[in-house]
């Protein structure tokens, strides 16, 4: 039974403060049945039944919560589909800051300690850890913001999960090819064929993603990075544009808070990475010539990169930008040129 205090007996669910709170996201997820009362404490819409069944209240408990229908009655906690779980949470707040994370325990089917005074974003980053690990899901790495000071990959709060990345579905029809491809296929046939299978054998046998405090140690397959030119400064929202030259990528523009460091004596110290789940694609020990030439056509495609700067003892820090970063690799020799690591990030 849900009392709205703020919901007349003529109005609706969406302006009711009882969908922004933290901890009322379990509330209406977990129970099988539920009854929403008005301020009058008139039943809303006059309906006896299961509010989670009548498809006009769920279409504005939609609108409310921005939850498919579907998971108000067959919702499962679960570390599965996490970037959905996190958009769910991200429009709403706790009285005590640290209860944004610990509020969605019961929503992942997470057990962490529950530190009251400890900062929101370490209560995050602590949540973000647990989820990454357990799932693998590195979709959960693809926001925009500022970085958390737990650890760069994440960010500092829930709000750049309020909208999810655009999909780009992998698509199994092999394009056609283009004058540069062809050339290489044909004066080298068989060794593009070759690399995929051993950058899939690599792939296949890369570990789950770890997070061992204060270190994300991350599968993904590495661009090394040429050249950066800052091309030009935005005054009015104080930005700088860089394009960025990677081995096998397409040039890219990057807007940033602050300058990247172009030169150094020991080279460009930035590296672009796609962050890699065993999910991305079927991981068959074996594949041919025409498997390989598909598998390369899906790696073309383009993707969400990091931009990742190096720092002492093998350890990289997140760049965190004012933009998606979506990379394209120049063809499938640009694909392989790419180097399948763990990399581990602070």
């Amino acid at each position: 039974m849900v009392h709205l205090a703020d919901v007349s007996d003529t109005g609706m669910l969406t302006g009711s403060d009882w969908f922004k709170r933290g901890w009322t996201l379990q509330e209406l997820l977990a129970p099988h049945t539920v009854l929403f009362f008005t301020r009058e404490w008139s039943l809303y819409k006059d309906d006896t039944s299961n509010h989670k069944e009548n498809g006009i209240i769920t279409s504005e408990l939609e609108l409310a919560t921005g939850i498919a229908s579907q998971h108000f009655s067959h919702f499962r906690p679960a570390v599965d589909d996490a970037r959905s779980r996190l958009r769910w949470a991200s429009t709403r707040c706790t009285t005590r800051p640290e209860d944004t994370a610990y509020s969605l325990l019961g929503i992942f089917n997470l057990h962490m300690p529950v530190l009251y005074g400890e900062s929101e974003e370490n209560a995050l980053g602590r949540l973000l850890a647990e989820v990454i690990s357990k799932s693998g899901d590195t979709s959960i790495l693809d926001w925009v913001g500022q970085s958390s000071s737990f650890n760069s990959c994440f960010p500092a709060t829930l709000t750049p999960y309020q909208t999810l990345p655009p999909s780009q579905p992998l698509s199994a029809d092999p394009k056609p090819l283009s004058l540069t491809q062809y050339i290489w296929n044909f004066f080298v046939p068989s060794s593009p064929f070759l690399l995929a299978r051993r950058m899939h054998q690599a792939l296949s046998s890369l570990p789950r993603t770890q997070f061992i405090s204060p270190r994300l140690v991350l599968p993904c397959i590495v661009y090394r990075i040429q050249a950066i030119t800052l091309i030009r400064v935005d005054t009015g929202t104080a930005t700088r544009v860089h394009q960025i030259q990677a081995v096998g990528l397409e040039p890219i523009e990057i807007a940033l808070s602050g300058s990247l460091i172009t030169t150094s004596r020991t080279g460009v110290p930035y590296v672009l990475i796609r962050p890699w789940h065993s999910d991305l694609l079927d991981p068959a020990v074996e594949i041919d010539d025409t498997s390989a030439r598909e598998w390369l056509t899906r790696l073309e495609q383009p993707f969400r990169a990091l931009l990742l700067m190096a720092l002492t003892y093998n350890e990289y820090r997140r760049v965190a930008s004012f933009c998606s970063i979506t990379a394209c690799p120049t063809d499938p020799a640009g694909v392989l040129q790419g180097e399948v690591s763990m990399l581990t990030i602070v």
